[in-house]
């Protein structure tokens, strides 16, 4: 992006410019910036003197929205000297070229920060995959070590039977949040490379929570936190709410929402589950008291391979996927799914909005 309010300059530059690389140019900095909006550019180059958007203007905007913050911005000026340097790079620019220049000092200027940008791209990108093996191979060590040690033992044949029951007891668990973690990284590779399939008919939403309640609350009761489930209406009218979906994709999508309600939620505390029609919609949320929301973290919950810090290094930390899987499946039936909550300690309410399959005689009759 070239951002220069004189015509020739802004000409003679681009020219330059366009021998190596694609340009896009505009006369002021509030065009640049809207420009900018529009499709963010690799690098910008702008004058600093110029009427309605200045050069340090555009860089102030630019580096105050997250989503421009790391472009590299080159400041063009007559003002030369050091102080109008330093003034320049003080104030976020990556350099300061003073006119006039020569052809070789600006392409060589725009390359070399081109490539440093580059460079800082594929570090990060490295980085990023380096944290997730990481969190990968210490997620699926955890419970090998626990299955490894309690095998050998029971080898021993030295334990009495309440101990050797525990050791099994373990066994079990730990293999099957092994099991869970490579699920989920099989399911999320599904999903990203589109190969899902919904077997897609009128399914009953109230089965589906039951069944999903009966499953983990073993797990509920054992830390201490009651499952409560709200639901509206009467027992046959909530029994014919119904959405068009895949049943074991929908009882996964509720699976993810309670196990990561309990997985936060401090002993003694309690867990909501509350199914609902809204116009057109079947709502179900999942409310509980547990830690909280950032509100920094907010925005980001259902992202892939992020998570909030478990309240206690006792508990496990996951892969961060199981929210990210649920927002999938549930675009995948042509639903939505929201995070609210007041702040840390707080708790937190996941709402899943799906599209009625038909609306009960009751809700039509009512006009609700």
């Amino acid at each position: 992006m070239l951002v220069d309010d004189n015509a020739d300059m802004r000409d003679y530059v681009a020219r330059l410019l366009s021998k190596h690389w694609h340009v896009k140019a505009a006369n002021n900095g509030a065009a640049a910036l809207a420009a900018i909006g529009e499709q963010p550019p690799d690098l910008v180059l702008t004058d600093v003197m110029m009427p309605e958007m200045d050069g340090f203007q555009l860089l102030s905007a630019l580096r105050t929205n997250p989503q421009t913050k790391g472009i590299p911005i080159i400041l063009l000026s007559a003002r030369a000297g050091e102080e109008a340097a330093i003034e320049g790079l003080q104030a976020g620019a990556d350099d300061y070229l003073i006119k006039p220049f020569s052809a070789r000092e600006l392409v060589t200027r725009v390359h070399s920060h081109l490539q440093m940008s580059h460079l800082r791209s594929e570090l990060s990108s490295n980085r990023m995959k380096d944290e997730f093996l990481a969190t990968v191979t210490h997620e699926l060590h955890t419970p090998l070590v626990s299955i490894l040690g309690w095998t050998r033992l029971l080898r021993s044949n030295q334990l009495d039977r309440a101990t050797a029951l525990r050791a099994l007891d373990t066994i079990e668990r730990s293999a099957k949040n092994q099991a869970k973690l490579i699920e989920n990284l099989l399911d999320i590779s599904t999903i990203i490379s589109g190969k899902v399939c919904l077997n897609r008919q009128p399914v009953k939403l109230i089965p589906i929570i039951e069944k999903v309640i009966n499953i983990i609350k073993p797990n509920a009761k054992a830390k201490g936190i009651d499952i409560v489930v709200e639901t509206r209406g009467s027992a046959s009218v909530q029994g014919n709410i119904s959405v068009l979906g895949d049943s074991n994709r929908l009882q996964q999508i509720v699976t993810n929402l309670l196990e990561n309600a309990i997985k936060f939620t401090h002993s003694g505390e309690r867990v909501e589950v509350r199914l609902n029609t809204v116009d057109s919609w079947a709502t179900i949320s999942v409310k509980d008291t547990g830690i909280g929301i950032s509100a920094d973290f907010l925005p980001h919950v259902f992202e892939r391979f992020t998570q909030a810090e478990v309240p206690s290094r006792h508990l496990p930390g996951g892969l961060g996927l199981g929210l990210a899987i649920a927002r999938q499946l549930v675009e995948l039936h042509g639903g939505t799914i929201e995070a609210a909550s007041e702040g840390e300690g707080r708790g937190a309410t996941f709402t899943v909005k799906l599209p009625l399959s038909q609306i009960p005689d009751f809700y039509e009759k009512s006009g609700i």
